[in-house]
């Protein structure tokens, strides 16, 4: 069963943007960010799964990096990003598994902030 996140209006600007041809350059390393500590940054998702969540921001190191390329001192800022910021700004963090990422070059995390019901 596949469930689909994306508002139908959402889904059908990601669709049309893949059928253009997608990423030819990395959108995380351009995007302008929201906030930005030392080593990360975080971005708005372009295509928010905003069926679900009235905030959708995504989290990504400043470097183009796998996760297993993180730093120590990139590690080690992410927890305290974790630790003292999400919680005060974001309800859940989300990561896709490795084969469900559309950017997997580029680590990234979901900060998002649910819909009432």
């Amino acid at each position: 069963m596949r469930v689909f996140l994306r508002t139908p209006e959402t889904e059908e600007r990601y669709k049309a943007h893949i059928a253009r041809g997608g990423i030819k350059v990395c959108p995380l390393c351009h995007e302008e960010p929201l906030h930005q500590f030392t080593y990360w940054k975080i971005l708005t998702n372009a295509f928010p799964y905003d069926k679900v969540f009235q905030t959708h921001h995504l989290l990504v190191p400043m470097r183009h990096i796998a996760e297993e390329e993180l730093n120590e001192a990139e590690r080690a800022e992410l927890q305290t990003i974790k630790n003292d910021y999400v919680g005060s700004h974001y309800q859940s963090i989300l990561e896709q598994s490795r084969d469900a990422k559309s950017i997997p070059g580029h680590f990234h995390l979901h900060l998002v902030v649910f819909k009432d019901f």
